[in-house]
């Protein structure tokens, strides 16, 4: 809760100071604004409950490019519109922060009214934070708020640490243990008072853990602040300060309960300055202009092309397409020299064939998934330094790779692919080779997004095009020392093409359908060619759960080979858990591919095109796993009312169209 007091003139004073300050750094002299905004519900995980935030993007949101992410937190009394609408002066310092540096803005309601960061809110938190990660990309997260909001911000950081970049908190407390304020309410957030749950107060009291406080920090106070008094705070301030952290202080000994826009602004520019990536002043590893550039990417079956990832690109496709993101005139190519099974080894040994005849001016190597199963540490390494040496004899450059991280498994013990990835930083490090380390920012994700993460696994260890696109973006980050997104990029186009030169020849199509499409896909093809001759065969979808669909899909498709899979996974399809769903949903797409470069079609149809009126709990997660592993998706849109042999008649011909 923010009392309202009028601005002062020393406040209106410090404000044009800012503005002035503002505008002479480069900024813009009008105050943009942000997009419309987004109300957003969710089912929580916590117990199940639909809990929402708002999301407001910037007005000019390029999805090619990473964003940062303003959370802002309500106080007490209100809820996810605080930061929204309200026109008071943190809050519209919080919303013109954002808006000026083109950050994704985000107001949650972290269980409104009275929040206090419980568990429940800090639960919530969580889940929406990883939900953003799955629907944007993400640079960096910045927590702010007043009051409730500044007190939940620090508790939250405290708590997640390496989630957290930044924090700006206005008049909040630092130590839950000792503030006496709103006693019921936050005693009935944490469940109990703090005699009850001592431990709870504890952990989100920001002041006992300064060495968790290592993020910018834009804190506010006033001395005249009974609601939620300054000392707290202040003593946190000093202490960080003695720690030589970023921390930004403004207290105002007159002040109350409130910080004025002036102050607010200037905490905000603070924390967002000191907790901007980092810009490299490294060169690029090539320049892209005229000259042409050849790329050879050098790996295992997470470099080539295989079904994980939709059986027609993978990462070195990505790449390619990242860099023509970048580079729209460059005349480039990136070629994929990835086989499934192969380690340092045979890499070596089909060098000459696979890579270097192709003169290329940079070469990626990326092993080790089969290597720590197959070559022992010191072979490893030496299998390293000769790829990098016989590169460099040809004068290519070379970009050491780390491999994705993985679900831990016997086979692949996570343990073990750590010291194979500190060997390749090692021989990175002593050669003096650039490093991607796509193990680091793949378990950068997996904390700070664990579910997120895991969505973009095709399997315990290879990645599906979700997954990829991450890693063509980390390779272009480090060979043209710029930063994209390729969240955006869907499948390439025609999705049937098989299909189509079939039609085309006028030769017979086999089709492996699941109903109701065994008995629409001879109609819609007739349709779009009358002499088009077509056999169906039904994949009974009856009473049958994910886990049976999915050892169906494996002793089914391969052998059949058919020419086009329709998949149509129904809504009674029962996984016990989401990640008993993910699995098996994955495993019935992977099946229904050919083992490497796609030899076959395979088309999914959403299950609302058939019963629009029922929106089930997984329906999203269905979209959302489609689309990772680069498959075709007819769906339908919520203002769609055509029926649904109309819906997939139209969809499989604008696909055949393409």
């Amino acid at each position: 809760m923010f009392a309202c007091h009028c601005r002062s003139v020393t406040s209106t004073l410090l404000l044009l100071l800012l503005v002035s300050n503002t505008m002479a750094a480069g900024a813009a002299d009008t105050v943009q604004e942000l997009g419309p905004s987004q109300d957003i519900a969710f089912i929580s995980r916590q117990d199940g409950t639909e809990q929402r935030y708002v999301v407001r993007l910037p007005v000019d949101f390029n999805p090619d490019r990473p964003h940062r992410l303003l959370v802002a937190l309500h106080g007490h009394g209100s809820d996810r519109w605080q930061f929204v609408t309200q026109p008071r002066d943190e809050c519209r310092a919080a919303r013109d922060a954002a808006a000026q540096h083109g950050m994704i803005y985000v107001s949650p309601d972290y269980r409104a009214t009275t929040s206090w960061m419980g568990p429940a809110a800090e639960s919530d938190m969580l889940q929406i934070l990883d939900d953003l990660q799955g629907r944007y990309r993400i640079e960096q997260v910045i927590l702010c708020g007043g009051s409730m909001g500044a007190t939940s911000a620090l508790a939250f950081a405290a708590l997640h640490p390496d989630l957290v970049d930044g924090v700006v908190a206005m008049n909040g407390t630092a130590n839950l243990v000792e503030y006496e304020g709103f006693v019921e309410a936050i005693a009935t957030s944490y469940g109990g008072t703090k005699a009850d749950q001592p431990d709870l107060y504890h952990k989100r009291s920001a002041e006992l853990f300064p060495e968790r406080m290592t993020m910018p920090l834009g804190l506010t106070t006033g001395g005249r602040d009974t609601l939620v008094p300054a000392a707290s705070v202040l003593r946190l301030a000093n202490v960080l300060k003695q720690r030589e952290a970023s921390v930004l202080l403004i207290h105002r000994p007159e002040g109350g309960h409130e910080t004025n826009y002036a102050d607010a602004r200037q905490a905000f520019e603070f924390v967002i300055a000191k907790s901007r990536p980092n810009d490299s002043s490294a060169k690029p590893l090539l320049t892209f202009g005229d000259q042409p550039r050849t790329i050879v990417c050098l790996g295992d079956s997470v470099t080539g092309v295989y079904y994980h990832t939709g059986g027609v690109r993978a990462y070195p496709e990505m790449l390619e397409l990242g860099l023509h993101q970048l580079f729209p005139h460059a005349p480039l190519k990136v070629i994929n020299a990835g086989i499934s099974g192969h380690t340092t080894q045979e890499g070596l040994e089909r060098l000459e064939r696979d890579v270097l005849c192709h003169h290329p001016d940079l070469v990626t190597i990326s092993f080790g998934l089969n290597d720590l199963v197959r070559v022992a540490p010191e072979q490893f390494r030496a299998n390293l330094e000769l790829l990098v040496k016989r590169c460099r004899e040809q004068n290519s450059q070379v970009v050491l790779c780390t491999p994705n991280a993985v679900i831990d498994t016997a086979a692949r013990p996570v343990d073990k692919l750590n010291t194979y990835c500190e060997t390749i930083r090692t021989v990175a490090r002593e050669l003096s080779v650039p490093l991607c380390d796509q193990y680091r920012v793949g378990t950068q994700l997996r904390r700070r997004a664990p579910w997120t993460w895991r969505l973009t696994l095709s399997d315990e260890i290879h990645p599906n095009m979700d997954g990829h696109k991450r890693m063509a973006e980390e390779l272009c980050r480090v060979i043209a020392n710029q930063s994209l997104s390729l969240e955006s990029a869907g499948p390439p186009r025609p999705s049937l093409s098989h299909v189509k030169s079939l039609l085309q020849k006028q030769q017979v199509i086999r089709v492996l359908a699941m109903p109701p499409y065994d008995e629409l896909t001879g109609p819609a093809l007739k349709k779009l060619s009358p002499d088009a001759k077509v056999e169906v065969t039904t994949w009974n979808t009856a009473g049958k759960s994910i886990a049976t669909l999915e050892q169906e899909a494996k002793t089914l498709v391969r052998p059949l080979k058919p020419d086009l899979v329709v998949l149509a996974v129904p809504r009674d399809a029962t996984a016990e858990t989401d990640e008993q769903f993910v699995h098996g949903y994955s495993w019935i797409m992977n099946w229904s591919l050919s083992f490497g470069h796609q030899e076959w079609d395979c088309l999914v149809v959403h299950p609302s095109v058939a019963v629009p009126e029922v929106n089930g709990s997984r329906d999203d997660l269905g979209r959302r796993l489609v689309w990772a592993q680069h498959l075709d998706l007819i769906d339908r849109s919520p203002t769609e009312r055509s029926k649904g042999e109309d819906l997939f008649s139209s969809g499989l011909n604008d696909r055949l169209k393409d």
